[in-house]
C-alpha cells in the first residue's frame, strides 16, 4: 500500500484533511477475510447484542454532529446547513432501521405448520458516493449489521476522510474487530472488493456507468445480490394552477441543493404554457440571490461542485445544451475559480428527449424547461427518460396528481414537494437505469438478508396421508 489519496476540500485547496493508503487487492482480500471470519459470531450474538452497538453508534453521531458537519463540508464542498442535515441523519437510520426496517424480515407463519426466516447473507460489501459521503453508506451498513451482516466499506476516493471517519466512529461504538472493515482507494480496489468471491453482495450508490461495471464484473457469481442506486434525470411537472412561489421554491432547492449533486436533483421541467413566463421570471430572481461561497461561510446555500472534475464534466454537458436545440435563458457568472458553478436555464420548444443533454445525468445546477399544453403531455415527457428516479408535482388540484400516480413511472413522485425531498422511512429506489429494483430506505433489512421457508410438523407418520401407491409401513 504504497500508493495514496490525498484530500484537499474543493473550496481552498490549501485545506488538505490527510492522505490515506490505497489499498491493494492483497490488503483487500486481508479485510475481507477478516470480516468472513467475524461473521458467526457476528450472526449468533443475536439482534439485542447487535442492537446496543447500533444504538451506541447512534448516540455518538447525535454528539458528533457538529464535527462530522464540518468535515463533510470541508472535504465535499457541501454548504454547512446541508453537510449538518446530513450529519443529523445519521441516528435517525438507526431508529428506523430498528424499528421498522426489522419488521419487514420478521419470521412469518401465514398458517399452522409454515414458517419463513430471514437469515443474513455473510459479507457485504458497501461502495459510497461523494455526494451523501455519511448518510448514503449508513443507509446500508445500518441495516447490514442490523440483520447480522459483516460490512467492508470502501468509501469514495473524493471522500476518505468522512469514511475514516465513520469507520472510527463504529468502532468506538463497539463493533467487534472485522465486523466493519474499511478500505481505502480508487476504481482498483473498489472491483477488487466487489469481485472478491468470499463477498457476498454487493450494495452501491453512484453513477450508472460504475454501477453497470459492476454487474458486468459479478456476472458470473450469481449468488452475489446487487443492490444499485444510479442517478436520476428527475422532473418537476407544474400545472397551470400552481402556487408559483411555491413552484419557483422547489425548482430552486431541487435544481441547486448541494449544487445539483444529489441523485434527485432536478434538472428538466415541464411547465403549463400558461405559466411558464411568470415562473421563469420568479425562477431568475431566485436564482441570482443564492448565495453562493465556501461551505463554511454563514449564511451560504451552495458551495462548489465536489471537484476539479466534476467540474469539467459538468461544464461539457452543460455545453451541449445549445447543440440539443435549447436557448440558454440564463446563466449565473461567478466571480470564483472552478469548483465554483452557478445555476443556469435552458429552454426548449419542443419536449421530445433526443439528444444526450437531454437523457444523461448532469451533476449540476442546470434546468432544462420544456412547456407542455397539458398533463398527459407532460406525464408522456417525464416517462421519455432512461432514468427513473424521482419526480414532482405541482398543482392545488391533488387529482392531478392522483393521476401521475402509476403513470409516472419513478420509484419518487411528490405532490407540492420537489424532487429531493425523501423520507428515510420509506423506500428509496428507481426505475430504468435508476437501480435494480432493491431500493434503500426502510426495506434496506430485505436485500441485506437471504429468506429460508419451513414446513414444521411435530407429528409422526400418519399413514392414511400417504398418495396412491406408496407402501404403508
Amino acid at each position: 500500500m504504497n500508493d495514496v489519496v490525498r484530500s484537499v476540500s474543493p473550496s481552498d485547496p490549501r485545506d488538505e484533511l490527510g492522505t490515506f493508503p490505497v489499498w491493494d487487492e492483497q490488503a483487500v482480500d486481508e479485510a475481507v477475510r477478516r470480516a468472513r471470519t467475524a461473521f458467526p459470531s457476528w450472526r449468533d450474538a443475536g439482534p439485542a447484542a447487535r442492537a446496543k452497538v447500533l444504538r451506541r453508534f447512534a448516540e455518538l453521531a447525535a454528539e458528533r454532529t457538529d464535527e462530522l458537519a464540518n468535515l463533510i463540508a470541508r472535504e465535499m464542498g457541501k454548504a454547512l446547513w446541508d453537510a449538518t442535515a446530513e450529519a443529523r441523519l445519521l441516528p435517525a437510520k438507526i431508529d428506523a432501521t430498528l424499528g421498522d426496517g426489522m419488521n419487514f424480515v420478521a419470521p412469518l407463519e401465514p398458517v399452522a405448520g409454515a414458517r419463513a426466516s430471514y437469515h443474513p447473507r455473510g459479507v457485504l460489501a458497501v461502495l459510497g458516493p461523494f455526494n451523501f459521503p455519511a448518510h448514503l453508506p449508513n443507509g446500508h451498513i445500518a441495516p447490514a449489521l442490523a440483520t447480522g451482516n459483516t460490512v467492508v466499506f470502501k468509501p469514495s476516493d473524493q471522500t476518505p476522510a468522512v469514511g475514516d471517519f465513520m469507520a472510527r466512529l463504529w468502532r468506538d461504538a463497539g463493533a467487534p474487530p472485522g465486523v466493519l472493515e474499511i478500505v481505502q482507494g480508487r476504481a482498483e480496489t473498489g472491483h477488487a472488493l466487489a469481485t472478491h468471491e468470499a463477498v457476498d453482495g454487493v450494495l452501491f450508490t453512484g453513477s450508472y456507468s460504475v454501477g453497470r461495471a459492476l454487474a458486468e464484473a459479478t456476472l458470473d457469481q450469481p449468488g452475489k445480490i446487487l443492490a444499485l442506486e444510479m442517478g436520476g434525470k428527475n422532473a418537476i411537472v407544474v400545472c397551470e394552477d400552481a402556487d408559483l412561489d411555491l413552484a419557483v421554491a422547489e425548482c430552486a432547492l431541487s435544481m441547486c441543493a448541494t449544487t445539483g449533486q444529489r441523485c434527485t436533483s432536478a434538472s428538466r421541467l415541464f411547465v403549463a404554457r400558461s405559466v411558464e413566463a411568470p415562473l421563469l421570471e420568479r425562477l431568475v430572481r431566485v436564482l441570482d440571490e443564492i448565495v453562493i461561497g465556501p461551505p463554511l461561510e454563514p449564511g451560504v446555500f451552495c458551495g462548489p461542485l465536489a471537484s476539479r472534475a466534476a467540474w469539467d464534466r459538468f461544464q461539457r454537458l452543460r455545453a451541449e445544451g445549445e447543440a440539443a436545440g435549447g436557448e440558454r435563458l440564463y446563466r449565473r457568472e461567478m466571480n470564483r475559480l472552478a469548483p465554483f458553478a452557478g445555476p443556469s436555464i435552458v429552454r426548449f420548444d419542443d419536449a421530445s428527449q433526443k439528444h444526450r443533454y437531454q437523457r444523461e445525468e448532469l451533476f449540476g445546477p442546470e434546468l432544462a424547461v420544456y412547456p407542455v399544453d397539458d398533463l398527459d403531455q407532460a406525464i408522456a415527457a417525464t416517462n421519455d427518460a432512461d432514468f427513473g428516479l424521482a419526480a414532482a408535482v405541482i398543482t392545488r388540484d391533488r387529482s392531478r396528481f392522483d393521476h401521475c400516480v402509476g403513470r409516472i413511472r419513478t420509484g419518487i413522485l411528490n405532490w407540492n414537494k420537489g424532487t429531493i425531498g425523501a423520507s428515510g422511512r420509506l423506500p428509496f429506489g428507481g426505475e430504468g437505469r435508476s437501480g435494480n429494483h432493491r431500493p434503500a430506505g426502510i426495506t434496506a433489512s430485505v436485500y441485506c438478508t437471504s429468506p429460508q421457508a419451513h414446513l414444521l410438523s411435530e407429528a409422526g407418520l400418519d399413514p392414511e396421508t400417504l398418495p396412491p401407491g406408496m407402501p404403508r409401513p
